[in-house]
C-alpha cells in the first residue's frame, strides 16, 4: 500500500485520538523541517503501525494529534539476529547499525569477545541511530538493540538456524546457506577474529561455520554481507 510521503516521526506510545509530545530529538527534526501547526505528518511506533497526525506547535516542543491509523503491518514471520563485535572505530559500528536496520534485521546484539577492542558502548546513541534509519528506510518494525553481551551468553540463544563466521581453517557452509526461510542468528567477530576457544564453544553449541566469501572482510563489511545474504537468498 502506498501512502503520501509525509515527514515521519517515532514514538513508542501512540493511539488514535491521543496527543503525543515528540521527544527532544524528534522535536529538533520537526524544527529543522520548519513544520507549522496543522501540517500533516506520519508517526510510527516501531511495532508495525503507521499513524496519520497533525502538528500542534508549541514554543519549546512539538505535539502531534493522532488522527487515524493508516497501516498495521504484521510482524515478519522470520527474522535475523545479528551478533557482532563492536569495532574500535565507533563510527564504523554505527554504520553497521544503520545499514542492518535498513535491511530489516530483527535484533542486533553487540558482543564482547576475547579479541574485542571495544569494551564499552553507548546503547542509547545506537537506539537513536536505529530509529533514524528506520524512518529513513520507511520501515515499521524497529530493530531491537541489545546491551553489550559476552559471547558466551549469545551462544546460549535458541534458534532454528545458528551460524558463526570466522577466518580459521575448517569446513564451512556456503553463504547461500543463510537463506532467510527461518529464524536465525549469525555471529560476526572482532578484527582479530574469534579465538579458537570461542569457535569450538560455538560449534559445541550447535552453531555452524559459514563462509562469507574468499576474501578476508572487516567486521562491519562481514556483518552487512551476512545481512544482505539472508535477504538476497530468501525464497
Amino acid at each position: 500500500m502506498i501512502f503520501e510521503d509525509l515527514p515521519r516521526f517515532y514514538s513508542s506510545n501512540v493511539s488514535v485520538g491521543a496527543t503525543i509530545e515528540l521527544s527532544e530529538e524528534e522535536g529538533r527534526h520537526a524544527k529543522v523541517l520548519r513544520l507549522q501547526t496543522t501540517d500533516s505528518v506520519h508517526v510510527i511506533d516501531g511495532v508495525g503501525n503507521l499513524f496519520l497526525g497533525s502538528i500542534i506547535a508549541k514554543k519549546r516542543s512539538f505535539n502531534v494529534l493522532i488522527e487515524s491509523l493508516q497501516c498495521a503491518e504484521p510482524k515478519p514471520g522470520v527474522g535475523l539476529i545479528l551478533a557482532v563485535a563492536p569495532t574500535k572505530n565507533i563510527g564504523r559500528f554505527e554504520w553497521v547499525i544503520e545499514k542492518a536496520v535498513e535491511v530489516g534485521v530483527r535484533q542486533i546484539i553487540p558482543i564482547h569477545c576475547e579479541n574485542s577492542e571495544r569494551v564499552h558502548l553507548k546503547t542509547d546513541r545506537l537506539e537513536k541511530i536505529a530509529i533514524s534509519a528506520l524512518k529513513q528506510s520507511k520501515g515499521l518494525w524497529k530493530t531491537e538493540i541489545s546491551e553489550l553481551s559476552p559471547i558466551a551468553e549469545v551462544l546460549n540463544i535458541e534458534s532454528p538456524s545458528k551460524w558463526i563466521a570466522h577466518c580459521a581453517e575448517g569446513e564451512k557452509a556456503s553463504i547461500k546457506a543463510l537463506s532467510h526461510q527461518q529464524n536465525q542468528i549469525i555471529c560476526i567477530g572482532p578484527e582479530g577474529d574469534f579465538s579458537r576457544t570461542e569457535i569450538e564453544k560455538a560449534l559445541n553449541a550447535n552453531f555452524k561455520a559459514v563462509s562469507l566469501g574468499d576474501t578476508r572482510l572487516r567486521t562491519e563489511t562481514a556483518a552487512i554481507v551476512a545481512c544482505i545474504a539472508a535477504n538476497l537468498f530468501s525464497d
